[in-house]
């Protein structure tokens, strides 16, 4: 059982490795069937094969996509009603929690509550995207935090239209979603 779990959660209930190895279990009910739980071990070392090769489609990845662009969604309606500096806030919390993921995607260590100055600087530092790439989210981030401490004069709605774009530009460039 905790194989087929382990199978339909890393490759999804429709995948080959999952429904060969449900065909399989139905042998194993008896240590008599080794022919049986042998194909099931080949099932599970291809499997742990394909994933540590990359070959599976991260199911948290599309999460996490349709959650930042619910949240996208959110901002741009809020935006549009009237409230910028909420939809501010929204739009620069979808982009601290993308640099997060890419932090430890990248392996890079971050203790205890950073923000996204200190995430923004390191990702660029490895790499991870260029100096452009980098201002572009200072200046994020610094609309981000002037609406989250009601500096409402220090930025229009329209930088907040273009933040939402930005931010929506960002995740899909990083996180593949569309």
């Amino acid at each position: 059982m905790r194989c087929l779990n382990l199978l339909k959660s890393v490759c999804g209930a429709e995948s080959d490795y999952y429904q060969a190895f449900k065909e399989q279990s139905s042998g194993f009910q008896s240590f008599d069937n080794y022919g049986y739980v042998a194909q099931g071990l080949s099932i599970l070392k291809a499997a742990r094969e394909d994933y540590e090769k990359g070959y599976f489609l991260d199911n948290r990845i599309l999460i996490q996509a349709e959650v930042f662009e619910d949240f996208l969604e959110q901002a741009d309606h809020l935006l549009k009603n009237g409230y910028y500096g909420p939809a501010a806030v929204l739009a620069g919390s979808v982009l601290e929690d993308g640099l997060r993921k890419l932090c430890v995607r990248n392996k890079i260590a971050l203790g205890g509550k950073i923000t996204i100055d200190p995430m923004n600087i390191e990702l660029a530092k490895a790499g991870v995207y260029g100096t452009l790439v980098q201002k572009r989210n200072t200046l994020l981030a610094d609309i981000r935090n002037k609406a989250a401490h009601g500096n409402w004069d220090a930025f229009r709605d329209k930088d907040v239209e273009q933040m939402i774009i930005q931010v929506r530009s960002f995740m899909e460039e990083f996180f593949n979603v569309v």
